[in-house]
C-alpha cells in the first residue's frame, strides 16, 4: 500500500475521533493516581470501537475509502447526525419586536391586575413601560421581555388634598415629591435595561395602539360580532335608561343607518344564487323606500356597549364586559338591580369614562398615532367616532347603489316608443351637423398652402 494511501487513511481517523469526542468533556475533582491510569486505558478501549465502527460505516457504502470524495461525503454525513436541539430552542418568538402590536398589547396585558398595578401619572403609566418591553412580575414591579435582568420597582407616595386634613404646606411637599419620582422613573423607562439590551435604544412607536378601523366593511363587522357577543348574555344586560353615552350622540340615528338584516344570526351567503336573482327586482323596489326599523328587537344596550369597544368576555365568566385595547373590565352584575329588591351598586354605565383614559376607543390622540401632545384634538377621532362614521359611510354608499339601481330598472321598463326621437330634433341635429363640416371646410381651405405652380397658371 502507498504511502499517499496511509497517509490519508491516518487523517480520516484522526477525523473521526475528533468528531467521536465530547466537545466540553467533565473534569472530574481530584482523581487519585491509579483511578487516572485505569480510566484512562478503558477510555481508550472506549473510543477505538467507536472508531472502528464509523470506519465500517464508511466501508459497507461500497466506496474506497482512499477516494477523497468519498472521505468528505462520509465526514459530512456523520456531521449530520449529531443533534440539533439548538434549533428548538431558535425557532421562539422574538421579543425585541416593537413593531407588533400583539406582542405590546401582550406586555400590556400583564399590568391588568389589580392587585399588583396601580394607575400611575401618564408619563410612567403601563403604556409607557409596555412601549419599552417592560412587563409586571409583582407588586408594582416589572420586569424586562428580553430578560436583560433589567428590573424596577415602581412606587409613588400617595397624594394627598386639603380636603383630608393636610395643611398647605405638607400638600406641596408631596407633589414635589412625586414629580421629581416621576421624572426619576422616566429615566429608568430606557436606562434601567441591559447595556446591550434593543429595548435600551428603541422603544414602540406611537401608532402602536391605534385601531385597525380605517376599512369601513372590517370596523362594521367588528361592531357586529361584540354586539352578538353581547346579546348572548341575556338578562344579565342592564337596562338601556341605565347606559350612559356621550352628549350629543344619537344612538336611534345610528341605529338607522344599519341593515335589516344586520341583526340576523346567521351569517349571510357569500354569493347570490339563481333563485335569488329572481327577486332583485322586488327587494330594489321595497329598499328603495326609506330606511324603516328592523324587523328583529334592537337592543340599544349592547349596541351602545358594543360601539364604544366593550366586548363580552370569552373565559366563561358570565357577566362580564371587557376591552381588549385597555384590558379594563366590568362586572355588569354591579349595574343590575338585585333578586331581593335592593338598589344597585351603581346607578349608571358610562361607557366612555369607564375606559381607561389611554384606550384609543375614547383616546383621540392614542388612535391617532401622531404623539403629539398639542395636538388639536377637535380634528381627531376616537375609535367609536370611526366605527359610527363608518356606519353612515356603509349607508350612504347603500342609498346611492339602490337609486343607480333603481334608475336603471326604470329606464328598460320604459316603452320603446318613448325613445324614438321626434322629426323636429332629427332635423335641428342635421342641421346643425352641416353648418359644423362647412365650418371644418372653410377652416380647411385658409390653412392649406398654395403652390408656385398654381400661382404661375393663375396669372397666365
Amino acid at each position: 500500500m502507498s504511502y499517499a494511501v496511509e497517509s490519508k487513511k491516518r487523517k480520516f481517523h484522526r477525523v473521526l475521533e475528533s468528531i467521536s469526542k465530547p466537545s466540553t468533556p467533565e473534569i472530574p475533582s481530584k482523581p487519585s493516581k491509579s483511578a487516572a491510569t485505569t480510566s484512562s486505558g478503558a477510555g481508550a478501549q472506549q473510543e477505538r470501537p467507536s472508531a472502528n465502527l464509523s470506519i465500517k460505516k464508511v466501508r459497507l457504502t461500497g466506496n474506497d475509502a482512499s477516494d477523497p470524495i468519498s472521505v468528505r461525503n462520509s465526514i459530512l454525513n456523520l456531521s449530520r447526525t449529531t443533534p440539533r436541539t439548538s434549533s428548538s430552542s431558535s425557532s421562539k418568538r422574538p421579543t425585541f419586536v416593537p413593531w407588533d402590536r400583539e406582542a405590546f398589547l401582550g406586555r400590556l396585558e400583564t399590568f391588568r391586575r389589580v392587585d399588583r398595578w396601580t394607575s400611575k401619572p401618564s408619563p410612567i403609566n403601563e403604556v409607557q413601560w409596555a412601549k419599552r418591553g417592560w412587563i409586571c412580575t409583582d407588586v408594582m414591579r416589572v420586569s424586562c421581555v428580553s430578560g436583560c435582568g433589567g428590573s424596577v420597582v415602581v412606587k409613588l407616595p400617595e397624594e394627598i388634598d386639603e380636603l383630608d386634613g393636610y395643611d398647605i404646606e405638607k400638600v406641596k411637599e408631596r407633589g414635589e415629591v412625586r414629580a421629581k419620582l416621576v421624572d426619576e422613573y422616566v429615566k429608568r423607562l430606557r436606562e434601567d435595561h441591559g447595556e446591550n439590551c434593543p429595548w435600551r435604544n428603541k422603544g414602540c412607536d406611537a401608532t402602536i395602539q391605534h385601531l385597525p378601523l380605517a376599512n369601513t366593511d372590517t370596523a362594521i363587522a367588528g361592531l357586529h360580532d361584540r354586539y352578538r357577543n353581547i346579546v348572548k348574555m341575556g338578562d344579565k344586560l342592564p337596562a338601556e335608561s341605565a347606559i350612559q353615552t356621550p352628549d350629543g350622540f344619537d344612538l336611534d340615528g345610528l341605529v338607522k343607518t344599519l341593515p335589516e338584516d344586520w341583526f340576523n344570526d346567521q351569517e349571510q351567503a357569500p354569493q347570490t344564487t339563481d333563485a335569488q336573482e329572481e327577486t332583485t327586482v322586488d327587494s330594489i323596489e321595497s329598499a328603495s323606500q326609506p330606511p324603516a326599523e328592523p324587523s328583529k328587537s334592537i337592543n340599544k344596550a349592547a349596541l351602545s356597549m358594543a360601539l364604544f369597544g366593550w366586548d363580552a368576555v370569552t373565559d366563561g365568566a358570565a357577566g362580564l364586559v371587557g376591552c381588549k385595547a385597555c384590558f379594563r373590565r366590568l362586572g355588569l352584575w354591579m349595574y343590575k338591580p338585585k333578586e331581593n329588591g335592593d338598589v344597585t351598586v351603581y346607578t349608571s354605565l358610562d361607557v366612555t369614562s369607564e375606559h381607561m383614559e389611554y384606550c384609543p376607543w375614547i383616546d383621540r390622540l392614542a388612535q391617532s398615532g401622531t404623539g403629539k401632545s398639542n395636538e388639536k384634538t377637535e380634528s381627531l377621532r376616537g375609535g367609536w367616532e370611526i366605527v359610527a362614521e363608518a356606519c353612515k359611510v356603509k349607508h350612504r354608499r347603500r342609498l346611492r347603489s339602490v337609486a343607480s339601481m333603481d334608475i336603471s330598472h326604470s329606464r328598460s321598463s320604459t316603452p320603446y316608443e318613448e325613445s324614438i326621437p321626434d322629426e323636429e330634433n332629427e332635423e335641428s341635429r342635421k342641421s346643425a351637423d352641416r353648418e359644423w363640416w362647412a365650418k371644418i371646410r372653410r377652416i380647411r381651405h385658409a390653412l392649406t398652402p398654395k403652390s408656385p405652380h398654381r400661382k404661375s397658371n393663375l396669372s397666365k
